[in-house]
């Protein structure tokens, strides 16, 4: 089985989940592995992490436990999230056509104020966007911005052609 992101995408994810405030995206054309990735970070952190699965509803990725009632519309499963007093982190695959067209619906017409405690992050087509994403929300990058060859050490990237 097959993970969506590598252990640097996992770290970088989980720091973005920390630090950022805002609404979180990336550009993804293909979900496989996703429960497996996101499971890797719920089981590190600790967090309780909801995978919204269109038509069947948020999915705890900890437990086996039902969806909540309700939340099998993008519409329904926002406001369910947003009515959230804990910490938790919703993950939104919006790759396929409907999900797509929902989440387009819901933010044209409706725009958070504020998420906290809640964190959210969309997974979008890779060839799609939306206003409300590049005006409200922040990009996650994979991206390290090296080049060559560099390797992780003492948690900072050096260049392997440093190393003894």
């Amino acid at each position: 089985m097959t993970d969506l992101l590598n252990g640097h995408e996992l770290s970088r994810l989980e720091e973005e989940i920390r630090q950022t405030e805002q609404i979180l995206y990336v550009h993804k054309n293909n979900i496989a592995g996703l429960h497996n990735s996101l499971k890797a970070i719920t089981l590190k952190t600790g967090w309780a992490l909801y995978v919204w699965e269109n038509g069947r509803g948020l999915i705890n990725i900890k437990s086996s436990e039902p969806p909540p009632p309700r939340t099998d519309l993008f519409k329904d499963a926002v406001k369910f999230a947003l009515a959230r007093k804990h910490f938790s982190v919703f993950v939104f695959p919006v790759i396929d056509k409907d999900s797509w067209m929902q989440c387009k619906m819901y933010f044209n017409n409706n725009s958070p104020d504020s998420t906290h405690p809640v964190k959210f992050l969309f997974i979008l087509p890779r060839d799609q966007n939306h206003s409300f994403f590049k005006d409200n929300a922040h990009k996650v990058s994979f991206n390290t911005g090296l080049v060559g060859n560099f390797v992780f050490r003492d948690s900072r990237w050096v260049s392997a052609d440093e190393l003894p």
